[in-house]
């Protein structure tokens, strides 16, 4: 126990009874759909009380997590709908043999909008792989020249002009000597 409760599962536990208990060994039991509440025993396991969630959540705020969730709900479903809808195909029926003629118009403007949705989905795409090259494998290692060509060279290691100077001089500057 800590002046602040019962820490466990990454939450805060507090009751009235806890003041004046801190640095108390203790051993907690739960139930486990029931986070709201915890039990405290002792060390020896007596029961000491109940501790309650110290920082719950308002109903207020419960009730919007409730609202943002059925939102995603229903915007996954609509997704899914969608999606449904543009893998299905239909067929014209015949009463000949000839090739099947596909039903399903779209227009231009639909057809744009449906390809730009699915650009930006594409995480891989959104991800950027050329910001930041991948450096080069080892020296030892056996790579295909296709590899080696891809990956960027590290940038050459700024040398001093003065091998027993401890720092590079900076750009701009006149070395010691002149005056």
């Amino acid at each position: 126990m800590t002046s602040h409760g019962v820490s466990w599962r990454g939450r805060t536990y507090t009751a009235a009874w806890m003041t004046g208990q801190a640095g108390r060994q203790v051993r907690v039991r739960c139930m486990p759909h029931h986070d709201h509440e915890i039990e405290v025993c002792d060390a020896r396991g007596h029961h000491l009380g109940p501790a309650h969630l110290a920082d719950a959540a308002t109903s207020e705020q419960l009730q919007a997590l409730r609202e943002a969730g059925a939102e995603r709900a229903r915007r996954l479903r609509a997704d899914a709908k969608a999606a449904e809808r543009l893998r299905r195909q239909r067929f014209a029926p015949t009463t000949s043999a000839e090739p099947a003629q596909r039903l399903g118009a779209v227009t231009a403007a639909q057809a744009e909008r449906e390809l730009a949705a699915a650009d930006n989905t594409d995480v891989a795409r959104l991800a950027l792989p050329d910001l930041i090259p991948p450096a080069p494998p080892p020296a030892h290692w056996r790579t295909s020249p296709t590899l080696a060509a891809s990956t960027a060279t590290p940038p050459p290691a700024a040398v001093p002009a003065d091998p027993s100077a401890d720092v590079a001089p900076e750009p701009g500057s006149r070395p010691a000597g002149d005056a």
